[in-house]
């Protein structure tokens, strides 16, 4: 086959997708419907004996709408959740407590006194629960300690051009990275992170060096390249994109454990994505303490400094 030509690879998808059972429907999706067309069937059968002349409309009409809410329920899927465990979560988002506070800032606040009329202690609200985030820390290998759902290593991966490629170029990119999802044996996930950016400071360093250049043209170079960005941030909202590869490890096995398996697949993902012309450089731990507080506390516009523009482009 010519490398001008395009080609496609077979890659899984939905690995993870439980096996069917009867028909497409899987054993969680067949026990929902039958745990609830049994009961409405007995009750309707109970009722047909207990009155035989009553409609069968009126008995039936109801008992169909909840089977038919349950095989919604089952069949439905939302951003990859079932409908099921979406309809859970709904129903446990609702019971949480809306006013979260981190305990290493103040305690809670007390709760109004017993002596005090109902209405004033019900006015008050919900009482506020301590905040606890998904991840309990990072250690000294840069690993995210997650708690109960394990540990997680970041990675940040740079970008490839792909639609000045020719062809052929194009072709082998597409199967190196068909080599590196076929080689995952765990939980990967690829975020594109997308921030803003503010220029100003990497304008000011452009001014500040361009006084010190040897020749005329070069410091007014600089200076006119300062003067574009300034005007380029000024007339446009500026985003700069990430690439964060991040492994994750079940809480089965110690830290230093899991700590060995990221770095290995860390490495593993970067010899398959060298060949894509993608390189995969993983955070040290200030690098993702800093990555954990950008994303969280952080609403103001990236400061892009000159030594930051390969890795914020």
């Amino acid at each position: 086959m010519s490398d001008q030509e395009y080609y496609t690879a077979r890659i899984p998808a939905d690995i993870d997708r439980p096996d069917v059972v009867v028909g497409r429907l899987n054993f969680r999706q067949l026990a929902i419907i039958a745990a609830t067309a049994a009961p409405c069937w007995l009750v309707f059968t109970a009722v047909h004996k207990a009155a035989p002349r009553a409609p069968m409309v009126v008995v039936a009409a109801p008992l169909v709408l909840i089977v038919l809410v349950a095989a919604l329920i089952a069949l439905g899927t939302r951003d990859g959740i079932s409908g099921d465990r979406f309809v859970l979560s709904a129903l446990a988002f609702t019971r949480r407590p809306r006013l979260l506070i981190n305990p290493a800032i103040g305690a809670n606040p007390m709760p109004l006194p017993t002596v005090l009329p109902a209405a004033w202690r019900k006015a008050q609200g919900r009482p506020p629960a301590s905040l606890v985030l998904p991840a309990g820390g990072v250690d000294e290998a840069g690993i995210l300690d997650l708690r109960e759902h394990g540990h997680a290593g970041i990675a940040a991966c740079s970008t490839v051009n792909f639609s000045l490629r020719t062809p052929g170029e194009q072709n082998a990119l597409v199967a190196g990275f068909g080599r590196f999802l076929n080689s995952l044996s765990g939980p990967v996930q690829i975020l594109v992170r997308t921030r803003r950016i503010d220029l100003s400071l990497l304008v000011a360093d452009l001014e500040h060096a361009a006084g010190g250049l040897e020749h005329p043209a070069l410091e007014a170079a600089a200076r006119d390249h300062a003067a574009f960005l300034a005007e380029l941030s000024s007339r446009q909202q500026l985003l700069g994109r990430q690439v964060l590869l991040i492994a994750r490890e079940p809480s089965a096995g110690g830290a230093s454990e899991a700590a060995a398996r990221i770095s290995r697949l860390h490495a593993e993902a970067g010899a398959v994505l060298g060949g894509a012309q993608v390189q995969v450089s993983a955070f040290t731990p200030a690098g993702t303490a800093a990555l954990l507080a950008d994303a969280v506390t952080d609403p103001h516009p990236h400061a892009l400094r000159p030594s930051e523009t390969g890795a914020a482009a």
